[in-house]
């Protein structure tokens, strides 16, 4: 027999095994291209972002100087109040008639009073020692910028009834801050 009429053999060509996966073999591939071209454009998220950044800014710098003027132009009111003319007239009478104390009394006088002499009317009224004073409904019935009208019941205990009394007093700089600078008998 020749060589020609050989029977088929089973084995494989070495070239052809070259083709043929072989089992437990990953086959290889190739890296994904790279882009050419310019880099993609930055998203348009920043320059809205600096925008509402701004917006946020000036909205804070209104409310501060509308807070600011509120305060200058108005006052601070947060505070609590508690200088009155009513508090320094019925403070003043408490002084003058209840303890009998000039020094006391003459703090609740204006600048242009307050030198004043109260001692005489202590002494007087000590004479009168077994008859006291009686004041009471103390009421403001005027106010303007920087001036005040309170009047007063003051009378004699057992006596007649009481007269009524107006203080002018204006308002200084310091504490007190309101000042009795006018006192008339009604």
């Amino acid at each position: 027999m020749s060589s020609d009429t050989a029977a088929p053999s089973s084995e494989v060509p070495p070239s052809d095994a070259a083709e043929a996966p072989s089992a437990g073999r990953v086959p290889r591939q190739e890296p994904a291209p790279r882009p050419t071209g310019p880099p993609a454009p930055a998203p348009p998220q920043s320059g809205l972002m600096w925008t509402v950044i701004t917006a946020v800014a000036a909205v804070l710098f209104c409310a501060a100087i509308v807070f600011g003027a509120t305060r200058l132009f108005i006052g601070d009111t947060s505070g609590d109040l508690t200088d009155t003319p009513e508090r320094t007239v019925s403070a003043f009478l408490g002084a003058l008639l209840d303890d009998r104390d000039a020094e006391s009394a003459a703090a609740w006088l204006c600048t242009d009073k307050a030198d004043r002499d109260l001692g005489s009317a202590v002494a007087a009224m000590a004479e009168a020692a077994d008859r006291g004073f009686e004041w009471g409904e103390v009421a403001e019935t005027g106010r303007t910028v920087g001036a005040a009208t309170v009047t007063a019941e003051i009378g004699i205990d057992g006596g007649a009834s009481p007269a009524t009394w107006a203080f002018t007093l204006v308002a200084e700089e310091g504490d007190p801050q309101w000042l009795i600078c006018g006192i008339a008998a009604g």
